[in-house]
């Protein structure tokens, strides 16, 4: 690769000269000379030496993204919104992807060996001068380990710290479910089935609260029977439909849209047509949720918002601009599609 030294030699020059011609600086050399210089560089296709320069002037303009991991479907839209915001700013990204899911098959207990791995890619992404830190987490959760030594702005996307000394950017579950039970009851549904997915998760909880505070906001009990607990896989959606439908409920709400499915099998053995005869919603909003017949009313995630929210967050940290809310909530979006009828 081509050297500012070589550009020297070959025009007669300094390298300081070649250096303040290349970076445009006013009155480095004379016109003619300057061309010269500009000219032979692209000839010679040089490449400025983007990281040495930021050493020597210690900015790398570059913010880390720690993944738990990349492969669930909320990571990619995530680090998508931060690497959009980061480029409309003249930020690069550096990715570490920890892979929790593969790695430990997953399981999310915070333990020694957790930590180490989270210790060792802090380690890393400090010897890469990064000016901020992003850590998308797999699994919306409380995280009780925090990485030591962190010298550069941290902040949490889709996961939130024990205590509260970094910001992090959720979305609101708790609102998003009480929209949906509020739009079922303005149709006509009060004998709701609600399949929650494991009754741990941090979204089995905030979901729910949401849709008991619309529930009991509309003088309506809630039969502990018709809620349920999944694991957020399809055949857990099948199998606990099958005890919801058998209790003649109206609509189903399914806290993600791979168990919806599993209703939608459940329904179609017995002869029920979704959105005729039993109204369903999902949540996530996932790809396939638009291809279902009928379509599959969900909620939208704002994914790439919080990616987007949580670089805005870090840039202005770098910046020393305003100080961000230690948990910050986005709003979700309710879809409402063909799968929900009055009753």
């Amino acid at each position: 690769m081509v050297t500012i030294k070589e550009i020297a030699r070959l025009t007669n020059v300094s390298t300081a000269t070649v250096s303040n011609v290349l970076n445009g600086k006013p009155g480095a050399a004379g016109a003619a000379k300057a061309r010269e210089i500009t000219t032979i560089a692209e000839n010679l296709h040089y490449m400025p030496n983007k990281l040495a320069r930021s050493l020597q002037q210690q900015k790398t303009n570059t913010i880390g993204i720690i993944t738990e991991d990349l492969t669930v479907f909320n990571a990619p839209e995530i680090v998508d919104g931060i690497d959009e915001y980061c480029e409309e700013n003249g930020y690069e990204i550096i990715l570490e992807n920890m892979r929790l899911f593969k790695r430990y098959n997953n399981d999310f207990t915070d333990t020694p060996k957790h930590h180490e791995l989270l210790d060792l890619i802090m380690k890393n992404m400090t010897a890469k001068q990064v000016e901020g830190i992003i850590y998308v987490g797999y699994h919306c959760r409380e995280i009780s380990y925090l990485p030591s030594r962190v010298q550069v702005p941290f902040v949490y996307a889709y996961c939130y710290p024990k205590e509260d000394i970094y910001p992090s950017v959720l979305y609101d579950d708790e609102g998003a479910a009480a929209d949906v039970t509020r739009l079922l009851i303005q149709k006509g549904h009060r004998r709701i089935g609600v399949i929650c997915g494991p009754a741990a998760s941090y979204h089995t909880k905030t979901r729910l609260k949401g849709f008991r505070a619309a529930m009991a906001g509309h003088g309506l009990k809630v039969k502990n029977s018709l809620v349920v607990y999944g694991d957020w896989e399809r055949q857990s959606g099948y199998r606990l439909a099958a005890g919801l439908l058998d209790q003649k409920v109206t609509a189903i709400f399914s806290f993600n849209d791979l168990m919806a499915s599993g209703v939608y099998e459940q329904a179609a053995e017995r002869g029920l047509r979704i959105g005729r005869d039993i109204s369903l919603f999902g949540f996530d909003n996932r790809d396939t949720s638009e291809g279902y017949v009928p379509s599959l009313s969900t909620v939208h995630v704002p994914l790439n918002e919080i990616g987007r929210r949580c670089a805005e967050i870090t840039l202005n940290q770098i910046k020393r601009r305003r100080p961000a809310g230690k948990r910050i909530y986005l709003p979700c979006t309710v879809l409402e599609r063909q799968s929900v009828e009055p009753v």
